[in-house]
């Protein structure tokens, strides 16, 4: 219900596509913030990822944990790399990618430095600023892994602070590496600002309602991207006419089937990443 909720709402918010108001899209991400810190979101999704999608040192996206996963060719390849095609290193990133990467070592990292992932740079926080930021990571981590221990014996609260963020994490990891890190996305390019978000981007699933509302629209991402601050309600309707300009001038419009063939050539790049550069 909490992936439902944030990838049905939040997402579309920090866009300013979830209500005419500015005030209500900048605002209301802060009621659940279980993703990220929306400010930083901003800088990393709508300000990175979204202007520089997939470009080598400048897509914050692609070095989240360069350590551990190797999903780009702009990542230097380490021995670590040769095991990331193993399920079981693919679902232990993947478990804690947002509850301790995006939460917290991401954000400590990024205040640290003041820029996030080294690509997006952002001014020094104020006193007031830096005090509020840190308030809601405190609140961020008291609801989301302590108050299960003020409740429950340790073998339960332990079960409660760790099945739900490692699920949600699993559900935000699932629909948003399928998207672009696939063989024919990742290292795409082009000058054309519009052509470059194209090619950058895979659909997945354009005919299921499941695949749509389970996403967040996050299906038709080829039309997120080129139309970030369109709701993702109007996505589907949108979807033709992209395609139909995308033929008449030979641009690929990549979209498959639906999860299992989107997850499955996401794997396949990530097996193909794996192997040491020559």
């Amino acid at each position: 219900l909490g992936w439902l909720a944030i990838c049905n709402y939040w997402h579309d918010s920090l866009h300013f596509s979830l209500s005419s108001s500015w005030r209500v899209n900048a605002y209301l991400p802060y009621l659940m913030p279980l993703i990220s810190s929306p400010s930083m979101w901003y800088h990393q999704h709508v300000i990175g990822h979204h202007v520089y999608t997939n470009i080598s040192n400048k897509d914050p996206d692609l070095a989240h944990a360069p350590q551990l996963m190797r999903e780009h060719e702009s990542i230097r390849w380490r021995k670590s790399h040769l095991n990331q095609k193993c399920l079981s290193r693919v679902l232990l990133v993947w478990s804690i990618a947002v509850g301790l990467g995006l939460q917290i070592l991401n954000d400590v990292r990024a205040l640290k430095k003041l820029s996030y992932n080294n690509v997006v740079a952002y001014d020094k926080p104020s006193k007031m600023q830096m005090a509020a930021h840190i308030a809601g990571r405190i609140i961020y981590i008291l609801f989301a892994f302590a108050w299960p221990f003020a409740l429950f014996p340790a073998w339960k609260a332990m079960i409660w602070a760790t099945v739900p963020n490692v699920v949600f994490s699993l559900c935000f990891m699932i629909n948003t590496q399928i998207n672009h890190l696939v063989g024919h996305c990742a290292h795409a390019f082009d000058s054309n600002f519009f052509k470059h978000q194209i090619i950058t981007a895979q659909n997945f699933g354009r005919d299921s309602a499941f695949c749509f509302y389970f996403s967040g629209g996050l299906n038709y991402q080829i039309e997120h991207h080129l139309f970030p601050t369109v709701n993702h309600c109007h996505l589907p309707a949108l979807s033709p006419g992209v395609k139909k300009i995308c033929k008449k001038y030979g641009v690929p419009y990549n979209s498959v089937s639906g999860y299992r063939q989107a997850i499955e050539e996401h794997f396949a790049h990530t097996a193909a990443m794996s192997v040491k550069p020559e």
